[in-house]
């Protein structure tokens, strides 16, 4: 199971409705307060963000599920269902312009679990040769697969990647959307700030909430004239939770 990767778990599970593992979901990955950086303790205390942040309405969707599986309670092993992900496994090992090639026939499998092992694999490669294919695996259909594409381009905490993933801010599913917000979140770049802010008015408030914490992440003074006009916000907990990333932004800014 070493070899195999959580994601896959989660597809086969949620994506295939192969439900044949007694796996246990974790909660839900809130990503709301980030405690602020230790101070000395002659400094105030930063201004925390709600623990209980997140709307109450919000639907738990989350692309970055994490679940808990081991040998002990895995009843059919993957590699012996999928050779294939032990031929993935197996290119570890090999020159990344090697198994880029190698995972080239793979990543048009007609199987989107076989694609879903290719896209991570890729995802851990950092040769910019393999670009081009997590580019193109953004147009699979399968939602699933565009989230670990985005989460891959995330991965390389590349600038320059901003300009591939905003598109997918507007997905037509949800998830994706929220993994895409997350990606230029996990980016921290400037230049998005612009369109994530442009989600401040989506009237998902799911989307809205994520896009909030996104701009508080990453910061900046265009992103906190973003966050001052979602005191209008409908939402009262998106509200609070904008005043309390505002607070902590602008202590960061006098310290």
């Amino acid at each position: 199971m070493s070899t195999v990767k959580t994601s896959i778990l989660i597809f086969l599970v949620l994506g295939l409705g192969l439900a044949i593992f007694p796996l246990t979901v974790s909660g839900p990955h809130e990503n709301i307060a980030r405690p602020p950086a230790n101070t000395p303790s002659t400094v105030a205390k930063t201004p925390q963000r709600r623990a209980d942040s997140t709307p109450e309405t919000l639907p738990e969707a989350q692309p970055r599920t994490q679940l808990a599986a081991t040998e002990e309670t895995t009843k059919i092993h993957l590699p012996a269902l999928y050779p294939e992900l032990q031929q993935i496994s197996a290119l570890e090992n090999l020159p990344a312009d090697t198994a880029h090639i190698e995972l080239l026939p793979m990543l048009s499998s007609d199987d989107p679990v076989i694609r879903l092992a290719a896209i991570e694999s890729l995802g851990d490669m950092t040769n910019r040769a393999t670009l081009p294919s997590l580019l193109a695996a953004l147009y699979d259909p399968n939602p699933q697969l565009r989230i670990a594409a985005l989460e891959a381009l995330a991965s390389r905490e590349d600038e320059s990647m901003v300009i591939s993933i905003e598109p997918y801010l507007y997905d037509h599913h949800r998830n994706v959307r929220v993994a895409a917000i997350e990606a230029l979140e996990d980016l921290e770049s400037k230049t998005a700030v612009h369109a994530l802010a442009g989600l401040l008015s989506d009237p998902d408030t799911l989307i809205r909430h994520h896009a909030v914490n996104a701009l508080g992440e990453i910061g900046g003074e265009n992103a906190m004239m973003y966050l001052l006009q979602v005191r209008y916000d409908p939402s009262a907990k998106i509200r609070t939770n904008a005043e309390a990333i505002l607070a902590e932004l602008e202590y960061e800014t006098a310290y």
